[in-house]
């Protein structure tokens, strides 16, 4: 699959749910999505059809009914990687990919071991 430049367009839960720092602004992209009714399913798919798997994964849960994910597949070879975003509400579940592509080099997935995080001023 080549590039697929998509974005999470979910106008009901905000992408920083924090205020953005100074410098970062809200842009509307106008892009296409490539979504499926469940992660599962999504998940079935990103093995069968990419041979990937999810190697990272983010969840983030402010509100008792919704919860959001942000996965990151990887094939074996580690030259294809996809991002996807799921939203989950109390009667709703969608996966979405937003980015999808190739690197012949090997390296879609590169783990920091020793990460140094900045102290809280």
């Amino acid at each position: 699959m080549n590039k697929i430049l998509l974005m999470l367009l979910m106008l009901s839960s905000p992408v920083i749910a924090q205020n953005p720092p100074a410098g970062i602004k809200p842009v509307i992209v106008n892009m296409q999505l490539f979504c499926a009714d469940s992660f599962e399913f999504l998940m079935n798919v990103m093995a069968a059809d990419f041979q990937e798997v999810p190697v990272m994964m983010g969840y983030l849960k402010e509100e008792p009914n919704n919860a959001h994910t942000l996965v990151y597949f990887v094939n074996k070879e580690k030259t294809t990687s996809t991002l996807v975003v799921t939203k989950k509400s109390k009667d709703r579940e969608q996966a979405c990919i937003i980015w999808s592509g190739k690197s012949p080099s090997g390296m879609v997935f590169s783990l920091n071991p020793d990460p140094d995080f900045p102290e809280k001023t």
